[in-house]
């Protein structure tokens, strides 16, 4: 870059380069105050992207899955009692298989079409503990499957979640009501 600067026999041509010209003083090192703003910006957004995707924590992960299934819960009442279709909670005590199925027309169940329901309601690693019914009682095997009609879910459900860690989270589903409540531990008894 170019300067022409006054001296006493007039103007002169002096070059200097960008680096130069922003350097207010010489001598003095560091870096400016819009410097380290910038630099702090660039790593704020770093973060932001990456920390979503770092794995989490065990118990996060079964509180995450907890208030998965109870939304999924609602949602398949929801669903049910809008679309006049039947759906099925269908899972495996002592597993992390939980799957929800919608009723086909031959009577027998198929993939819902609902996108939503398509998705996962438990985290990989996080099983099903047990699930108590009234009517069955504490059932910590096998596989149970709630149906969920036009007027919701037919009994008061509890399931009971557990970590690989063993900290439990509890989903309790209301029938009729159409409330699903989530509850950190082990809770036997609607609160």
């Amino acid at each position: 870059m170019t300067v022409l600067k006054d001296s006493r026999q007039g103007y002169r041509r002096e070059d200097f380069s960008v680096a130069q010209l922003l350097c207010v003083s010489k001598g003095r090192s560091g870096f400016t105050l819009i410097e380290i703003a910038v630099v702090l910006v660039i790593i704020g957004m770093v973060l932001v992207l990456v920390l979503p995707r770092l794995p989490s924590s065990e118990q996060e992960n079964l509180k995450v899955s907890a208030r998965t299934l109870a939304s999924t819960l609602r949602y398949m009442q929801d669903r049910a009692a809008t679309g006049r279709t039947t759906y099925y909670l269908r899972m495996e005590p002592g597993t992390d298989t939980v799957k929800v199925l919608e009723a086909a027309a031959d009577g027998g169940e198929k993939e819902p079409l609902d996108t939503m329901l398509q998705k996962r309601p438990v985290k990989e690693g996080i099983v099903v503990a047990d699930v108590t019914i009234p009517r069955l009682g504490k059932v910590s095997n096998g596989t149970i499957r709630l149906d969920v009609g036009n007027g919701g879910l037919r009994d008061f459900v509890v399931i009971h979640l557990r970590s690989p860690e063993d900290k439990f989270w509890t989903v309790m589903a209301f029938p009729s009501s159409g409330k699903v409540k989530v509850f950190d531990g082990y809770q036997e008894e609607a609160l």
